[in-house]
């Protein structure tokens, strides 16, 4: 039990000195000039007062005013008029009220409060100001100027040694060159740079960014952001999980499930990355790349390896800009009644028109359309013409019902130098040949089968389409042609020069688009 005794009074003592030595590192106010002191204890029993030209010190901090009450007993003063605080060589803290206490030293300073260091200055009515650890909060509202840069909350805290901010509740930041509005944001007065903690909003005259988490580097003027992000320039919002944007170079780099929708021509592209570029006022996406061009009736699809949007003028409307598509390497095309296969493809959106190139084919319906380029002429969503240049070639099936290899199975050929197909509803209904025409096609007979098969050649053709079928063939110039049993023609009198049947490339679904050729 003594043991005990003896260890608890130990403790004691220990705790005994602790305490005094704490207290004793308590400094005192002190006091170093003023014209008048006055003591009247019938208006402050408690307080000197002290009039003229005041001045305190504590720690590391000088206080001066016009006029005070020194509560030497409660360690703390309150000072009147002109008063100025200041720490070190860098901080001032100025106002017309201060409240500060020794024991705590922590001053809070009312009325036209002005707090500067080298590079910035905060205004408020109402600030609190901890001298140990130079920390500064306002619940008033206050309006902060860094170079550039003004910012304005209704609540904050300034950590000077550090030189940060931390804004809450009607973040605003003006620059020059934007405005940015935020409920939470933590800027960095020595490296410039803003960080957003929640619902972001970044508008200037390029452009409008939203994000709701992120930085901004107003000095270098380059910036990331996250979480639901979106850029919108003009008609186009750009979208990703994160956006990386440099204001300088008028760029926007986005990644993963970009989106870039353009809402003037119903179009969006998605991808794994992209680029929007402002000054030349285009953008570009890869990695699963998807072009969506909504009709009123249903969508046209295009995949690529890249897929590349410029913005060209509006001819119609000088205030508007149109955007011309490219894409290339692996494209692939899929709507409903139409799809297409070729290595590079340009959607001219000034004159309507989808150009095809390096080995292209079209399937319409039961009918497979192959040459050099090929060139769809829209209007307001729908196919109007489709141009084939060079060694056009249009085959179909001629007996839908046989399976086998392709060598076995018969085909209706039409080939000549030039095509140019006319739609309806989107239905191709008529095909005119120029130059060099050649066809081989198959009769059937009442029972749908084949009996025959019509070989011709003629410089220009008409072809009528109905039902995606061909009905019936027209032979315009010095026409030839003979019917033949299918069994007195060879296998290779039933192919015309150049044929080829190409259903492994074509698309059977939107998925299907993203599928590579072997």
């Amino acid at each position: 039990m003594k043991p005990f005794r003896l260890l608890f009074s130990l403790f004691l003592i220990v705790l005994i000195k602790f305490f005094y030595k704490a207290e004793g590192q308590v400094r005192k106010i002190e006091l170093l000039n003023a014209d008048v002191s006055e003591f009247d204890q019938s208006v402050n029993s408690r307080a000197t007062r002290l009039i003229g030209n005041v001045m305190f010190k504590h720690e590391n901090a000088v206080m001066r005013c016009d006029s005070a009450y020194l509560y030497r007993d409660e360690n703390r003063m309150e000072a009147y008029n002109n008063v100025h605080i200041s720490q070190g060589d860098s901080m001032t803290l100025t106002g017309n009220k201060l409240i500060y206490s020794g024991n705590t030293s922590t001053a809070q300073v009312y009325e036209n409060v002005v707090l500067s260091n080298r590079t910035m200055k905060l205004f408020t009515t109402q600030l609190d100001y901890r001298m140990n650890d130079e920390t500064a909060y306002y619940t008033q509202g206050a309006r902060i100027v860094d170079g550039n840069n003004t910012l304005t909350s209704d609540l904050g805290y300034f950590y000077s040694a550090s030189n940060d901010f931390y804004f809450r509740n009607n973040v605003q930041l003006v620059n020059p060159r934007y405005n940015m509005t935020c409920d939470t944001l933590r800027y960095n007065a020595g490296s410039k740079i803003a960080y957003f903690l929640g619902p972001t909003w970044i508008i200037s005259k390029e452009n409008k960014i939203y994000c709701e988490n992120g930085w901004y580097d107003t000095e270098k003027q380059i910036s990331s952001f996250s979480k639901n992000s979106f850029l919108q320039a003009g008609k186009q919002v750009l979208k990703g999980d994160s956006v990386f944007y440099d204001r300088n170079k008028g760029i926007g780099y986005i990644f993963n499930n970009v989106s870039i929708y353009d809402s003037s021509a119903k179009m969006m592209i998605n991808g794994n990355y992209g680029e929007h570029h402002e000054l030349s006022d285009s953008s570009w996406v890869t990695g699963r790349s998807l072009l969506s061009n909504f009709f009123e009736k249903d969508t046209l699809f295009i995949h690529a390896d890249t897929l590349l949007a410029v913005g060209i003028k509006n001819p119609s409307d000088t205030s508007r800009k149109q955007h011309n598509m490219f894409a290339f390497h692996g494209v692939k095309m899929y709507k409903p009644d139409l799809q297409a296969d070729c290595d590079s493809l340009v959607y001219l959106r000034s004159d309507s028109t989808i150009r095809l190139f390096t080995d292209p084919v079209m399937w319409s319906g039961l009918n497979q359309l192959k040459a050099d380029s090929i060139t769809i002429e829209t209007q307001s969503g729908e196919i109007r013409k489709i141009h084939m240049n060079q060694n056009a070639f249009i085959s179909s099936r001629a007996d839908t019902l046989q399976n086998g290899p392709v060598d076995s199975l018969s085909f209706n050929q039409i080939r000549g130098k030039n095509m140019t197909g006319y739609f309806s509803d989107n239905k191709m209904n008529k095909i005119d040949v120029n130059g060099n025409g050649q066809a081989i096609y198959y009769a059937k007979d009442k029972n749908d089968k084949n009996f025959a098969v019509n070989r011709a050649e003629c410089s220009d053709m008409i072809i009528r389409v109905q039902e995606n079928k061909v009905n019936e063939i027209v032979l315009i110039k010095l026409p030839e042609g003979t019917l033949y049993p299918i069994n007195e023609l060879r296998p290779g009198e039933l192919r015309l020069k150049g044929f080829q049947w190409e259903d492994a490339r074509r698309p059977a679904s939107l998925e299907d688009i993203f599928r590579k050729n072997k």
